[in-house]
C-alpha cells in the first residue's frame, strides 16, 4: 500500500465550564492523539469531571461541535473504543448530550475524574472514542499485586501513545487496576462492570487482594445468571434486580409476565441501565408503567387520539432519560402516531371529496326536479290543446256534415 499524505486535521474543543483542565502532560497525549487522527472527520475533546463518571447520567458534549456536526434531533450514537467494542447510547440534540447508554461506557472503561476522552466523529452517528488517562502506572502486568502505584489512586488505565509514521499511526490501551479497587467498589456500591455490547460480567483479577475481595467477587459470581440475560431461558428463572436487590414483590404476577415478554424481545433486560441513585420502588413503578404503556399500544385503534400518542411517549421520554431501555417503544409510539395522522388524513381528505361530490349530486337533482316541474307543467298545457284540437275537430266535421246533408 502506498504512502498516504494525512491532509490538516480540524478539531474543537470543550468550551463549556464543565470542561476542566487536565494536566499539561495530559494536554499534550490528547493534542498528540488528535494530530494523528484521521483528516476529513471533525474531532472533539471532553475532559471528565465527577459528575460525568460517578453520579450523573449525561455527558454534555461541546456546543460548537453539535451545532455543526451532530443531528438536529434525539438520535442513537454509537461508541467505540479503541478495541473495537461498541455502546449504544441515546443523543439529546435539544442538550447536545449524551444520555442512556453513557453510564455504561463510562462504568465499563472505569473512568475517573481527570480522563480525557476524544471524541472522532467517523460518521454520522458514530464515534471512535480514545481515551487518555489521567492517571499512569510504573508497571503493567495485568494482576493487582504486581501495580506499583499509590494505594489512594483511583481506577486507572493508562493511553501509551507511539508517534505514528505517514502510513501507519495507532494508539494503545491498556487497562490498569489498583489495589483497592475492590474497596472503591464496595464503597460505590456497585459489585459489577457490564459490558453492554453483550452484558457479560466483566472478571477481574485479585491476586494480592484475595482475601479482601473474595467475597465481593463471590457476589458478583451469583448474580451472573441475574445479569447475563441470554441465560435467562423462562420466565421461572427471570429475576429483576436493582442495585443488586429483587425487586419481583414489587410487581404483580401479571407485569412479570408482561415485562418478561418485553425483554425477551430486545434480549435484554430493559432496567439495566437504570440511575443507580432510583429506589427499588420507583424502578417498580417505571417498569409498571412500561408495561401499561405497552399494552395501551397494543391496543391502539385507528380512532385513538393523537393525544394519548403524545402523552405516552413524554412519559417513556422520562423513563428513558432515567436509564430505561424504551427506545423501541418510543419508535412504535411514532410509527403509530404517524401512521394514524397519515390515515386520518387520508379519510378526510377523501370524506371532503365524496362531500363535495355529495353536494354537487344534491344541487344537480334539485335543478333536476325544477325541470321536471316545468316539463309536466308543459305537458298539462297541451294535454289541454290536444283536448281543443279535438273539440275543434269534432265542430268542424259536424259543420261539414251539415252542409252534405243540405236540401238540394
Amino acid at each position: 500500500m502506498g504512502t498516504k499524505i494525512e491532509e490538516p486535521q480540524i478539531s474543537e474543543t470543550s468550551l463549556d465550564p464543565d470542561n476542566v483542565n487536565p494536566q499539561p502532560s495530559v494536554m499534550e497525549r490528547v493534542e498528540e492523539l488528535q494530530a494523528n487522527l484521521a483528516a476529513g472527520f471533525p474531532s472533539c475533546m471532553k475532559t471528565m469531571v465527577r459528575s460525568n463518571v460517578r453520579h450523573g447520567f449525561w455527558l454534555h458534549l461541546p456546543m460548537p461541535f453539535c451545532k455543526l456536526h451532530m443531528p438536529k434531533h434525539d438520535a442513537t450514537v454509537i461508541l467505540e473504543d479503541e478495541s473495537g467494542e461498541e455502546y449504544k447510547t441515546t443523543y439529546i440534540a435539544e442538550r447536545t448530550a449524551l444520555s442512556a447508554g453513557w453510564k455504561a461506557f463510562s462504568a465499563g472503561h472505569k473512568l475517573v475524574e481527570g480522563d480525557v476522552l476524544v471524541f472522532h466523529l467517523v460518521s454520522s452517528s458514530k464515534f471512535k472514542v480514545y481515551i487518555v488517562r489521567a492517571f499512569k502506572s510504573n508497571k503493567v502486568d495485568g494482576r493487582f499485586g504486581s501495580l506499583d502505584v499509590n494505594v489512594d489512586a483511583k481506577p486507572i488505565r493508562s493511553v501509551r501513545m507511539k508517534r505514528r509514521k505517514r502510513t501507519s499511526k495507532r494508539a494503545k490501551c491498556l487497562e490498569l487496576l489498583p489495589l483497592n479497587h475492590a474497596q472503591d467498589n464496595v464503597e460505590n456500591n456497585s459489585l459489577m462492570v457490564l459490558d453492554t455490547k453483550n452484558e457479560r460480567l466483566v472478571d477481574q483479577s485479585d491476586n494480592d487482594s484475595k482475601d479482601l475481595s473474595a467475597g465481593l467477587f463471590d457476589g458478583i459470581r451469583s448474580l451472573a445468571s441475574i445479569i447475563d440475560f441470554n441465560e435467562v431461558k423462562s420466565i421461572d428463572s427471570f429475576v429483576i434486580t436493582v442495585n443488586g436487590s429483587g425487586i419481583d414483590s414489587e410487581l404483580s404476577e401479571y407485569h412479570k409476565i408482561k415485562y418478561y415478554e418485553l425483554c425477551c424481545s430486545q434480549n435484554s433486560f430493559l432496567h439495566d441501565h437504570l440511575l443507580k441513585s432510583i429506589s427499588s420502588k420507583l424502578a417498580a413503578e417505571i417498569i409498571t408503567q412500561t408495561v401499561n404503556i405497552a399494552e395501551a399500544v397494543k391496543g391502539c385503534k385507528l380512532s385513538t387520539f393523537q393525544a394519548d400518542y403524545s402523552l405516552w411517549d413524554k412519559t417513556l421520554k422520562g423513563f428513558e432519560l432515567l436509564g430505561m431501555n424504551v427506545g423501541f417503544l418510543r419508535a412504535r409510539l411514532n410509527r403509530l402516531k404517524t401512521l394514524a395522522l397519515e390515515l386520518q388524513e387520508a379519510v378526510e381528505s377523501e370524506r371532503h371529496r365524496v362531500s363535495l361530490e355529495q353536494d354537487h349530486m344534491k344541487e344537480e337533482k334539485k335543478s333536476l326536479e325544477m325541470k321536471l316541474v316545468k316539463l309536466k307543467e308543459a305537458m298539462h298545457r297541451l294535454d289541454a290543446e290536444i283536448e281543443n284540437l279535438k273539440a275543434n275537430a269534432e265542430r268542424h266535421e259536424f259543420i261539414f256534415q251539415e252542409e252534405v246533408n243540405a236540401a238540394w
